[in-house]
């Protein structure tokens, strides 16, 4: 990974943002770049698209005029936009090491052997693994390959739902769900589908032998859970949904189901990005909103919604702080490279994998977004 020349790092924001406008304007419709909604205001404003992880992968699949695309997001959404463009087309990510933590908690090898170690415990039944975006490629193929899908936070549900129904009827046949890599939002859906008895969903930890699971328990599970987790979303706590009612009792509390199964529990909805944004703008004027999600979507959402009292969920700070490793200096020479002829901060995914991830995402794709979030 090249280092940042000091060119770029040294211009103050007024020259950065004029650079990356000329930048945008010379490279015209052979660009797009795409802003995930967790993105700083700062680099989000040159965004041609904001999204959550659905909507920026089919806008990638979209786009077959552009032929740069910029993903400011962080690595494992740029290999998906690199797994649905076509051959014409790069992906670039402004700075490469912006990866993801939770993504990094299922690696390959590990995926592989949890996808052979449960579909030994659970026998005859047949075990359909569903991988969150939120993962690598690799991780994405492997799914695939094991006959699963990938999901959003946004048709998670569905996702799960397609994995456990009959083959005869449009689904894969499954009679249990391994979900990776997010415990958080597995454990939620499942609780949302009525798996919330005692032996319904089982952890799978990954560095112990078989998960840490017996055939006996893989048996009796509906879903089984890798053991892995946002950062963001741990922030936020039970106690703080119940001070915040004590102080302010007709404040609603939306959370993302990224966020522990007490938490979502004790709030009044749970949704997706998208589903916190769309529920926040059809609330009337005056209602009190607090909200369990990244920080910079929230202060957005209060910016964009003046007639609503909107603040992040507790007093903690809830950033992620791989998706800030992008910012105006990354993104500038990111732009200034494809200009001149020497592009740099390339994401390429290997074609044997990008064959079976984009399967995965094809199928996570087909599958309908659920419309608004979960009342708890």
């Amino acid at each position: 990974m090249k280092p940042i020349p000091p060119r770029f790092t040294e211009l103050d924001t007024e020259a950065l943002c004029d650079a990356i406008r000329t930048a945008k304007t010379d490279l015209g419709k052979d660009l797009v770049i795409l802003g995930h909604h967790y993105q700083r205001d700062e680099v989000i404003q040159f965004a041609d698209i904001r999204g959550d992880s659905l909507k920026l992968s089919q806008f990638a699949a979209e786009q077959r005029d552009a032929r740069h695309i910029v993903f400011c997001g962080v690595h494992f959404m740029a290999e998906s936009a690199d797994v649905l463009s076509d051959a014409s087309q790069t992906v670039y990510l402004p700075n490469l090491g912006a990866g993801c933590a939770m993504a990094d908690m299922a690696d390959d090898d590990a995926v592989a052997a949890a996808i052979e170690e449960v579909g030994e415990l659970a026998g005859e039944a047949t075990v359909v693994p569903i991988t969150y975006v939120n993962s690598a490629a690799v991780t994405k193929a492997l799914t695939a390959k094991a006959g699963g899908a990938c999901c959003t936070s946004s048709n998670v549900r569905n996702v799960f739902e397609w994995a456990l129904r009959r083959a005869d009827q449009g689904g894969a046949g499954g009679r249990k769900v391994l979900a990776i890599p997010d415990e958080h939002l597995a454990t939620n859906t499942a609780a949302d589908m009525g798996y919330d008895q005692p032996g319904d969903v089982v952890i799978y930890e990954p560095h112990k032998p078989a998960g840490g699971l017996t055939a006996e328990q893989v048996a009796a599970a509906n879903v089984i859970c890798w053991k892995g987790y946002c950062h963001v979303h741990q922030v936020f706590t039970p106690q703080a949904i119940d001070d915040i009612r004590a102080a302010e009792p007709d404040v609603t509390v939306i959370v993302h189901p990224e966020c522990p199964r007490a938490v979502v529990a004790r709030a009044d909805l749970a949704g997706s990005t998208s589903q916190i944004i769309n529920a926040i703008a059809d609330a009337p004027a005056g209602s009190s909103w607090a909200v369990g999600t990244e920080g910079n979507l929230v202060r957005r959402l209060a910016a964009q919604n003046p007639d609503k009292d909107i603040r992040v969920l507790g007093d903690r700070p809830a950033a992620c702080w791989q998706m800030a490793m992008i910012d105006l200096p990354y993104l500038l020479w990111t732009l200034t490279a494809i200009l001149e002829g020497e592009p740099v901060n390339e994401v390429h995914v290997d074609s044997a994998v990008a064959d079976d991830a984009r399967l995965a995402l094809q199928r996570m794709i087909d599958i309908k977004a659920v419309e608004g979030p979960s009342g708890k």
